[in-house]
């Protein structure tokens, strides 16, 4: 049976030990910041208002929350808002996710074997090198 839990005082450890349920845990996506600076504003919400305003913030919030949500990176939609996309030229072999009209997270993507890759279906760690208006 699948349980939605809706809040985290439940104990399912003696439900689980009976055999009454199973637990599944569901691989999702990891992201990471390419250095310690980035890394603190998007880990406090006071600093990426302050950072990017608030409109920024909370669509670079929302962005970060579908890479939480998906498996890999071809559960991001190519359409907008998030816009998933390949980047080109001297940004040859990043992605980059819409923030707002000229706003990107440019980013990198790695497989299971932590290799560098470019195939959406195969990309389940991202590491955020760059918030910024590239144009």
């Amino acid at each position: 049976k699948r349980l939605k839990i809706y809040s985290k005082k439940i104990s399912l450890l003696p439900l689980y030990q009976s055999g009454i349920i199973t637990i599944e845990v569901e691989e999702c996506m990891e992201y990471f910041a390419e250095n310690r600076k980035l890394t603190k504003i998007l880990n406090d919400p006071r600093l990426l208002v302050k950072n990017f305003g608030r409109d920024r913030a909370k669509r670079i919030q929302a962005r970060l929350d579908e890479f939480d949500a998906a498996d890999t990176l071809q559960q991001i939609p190519s359409d907008p808002p998030p816009r998933c996309h390949r980047l080109h030229n001297n940004l040859e072999g990043k992605f980059a996710v819409d923030v707002s009209k000229n706003f990107r997270i440019v980013f990198e993507g790695y497989d299971k074997a932590d290799q560098l890759s470019v195939e959406k279906s195969a990309i389940i760690t991202v590491q955020i090198i760059k918030i910024e208006d590239y144009h």
